[in-house]
């Protein structure tokens, strides 16, 4: 007896568009980021005056990829440890930002983000390439699945 949904009768589980997309999807972040905090480091504006469209953007792609990367960690063949820490930071990282950008939208402010000094955005901008760069190592190995 199948019970699997309709979705997946002619193809394998591995192969639904959510498993192909979620890494692909996951750039899309990562480059806004790096673009958001190079112009906050050279414009060195206020990042409590943030429009509240980011924080949408961030709540639905973020929450796209997050569930992404805890439903299909099973089916990721990792390459080393190094491999399974950096997925691992994804979702704490993407999944934080998601609970973040949303209580923004809850409460309709940005003062939270005051935390965020200046100097925070080199640190971002750091992270942001590096994690952009594993999400798109690792969409290539998917689709090589």
């Amino acid at each position: 007896m199948n019970l699997n949904p309709i979705i997946f009768r002619n193809q394998s589980m591995t192969k639904t568009f959510y498993f192909r997309t979620f890494a692909k999807v996951a750039i899309i972040p990562y480059i806004g980021g790096t673009i958001a905090h190079t112009l906050r480091l050279i414009y060195k504006f206020p990042i409590v005056e943030a429009p509240f469209w980011i924080h949408w953007v961030i709540v639905l792609l973020g929450g796209y990829v997050s569930l992404g990367f805890v439903f299909h960690v099973s089916k990721i063949k990792f390459h080393g440890i190094i491999d399974k820490v950096l997925y691992g930071i994804v979702i704490f990282h993407l999944g934080g930002s998601v609970v973040m950008h949303a209580y923004s939208l809850i409460v309709q402010n940005n003062n939270w983000m005051g935390v965020f000094s200046l100097e925070y955005s080199y640190f971002a901008l750091i992270y942001f390439v590096g994690l952009g760069f594993y999400c798109k190592s690792l969409s290539k190995r998917i689709a090589a699945q």
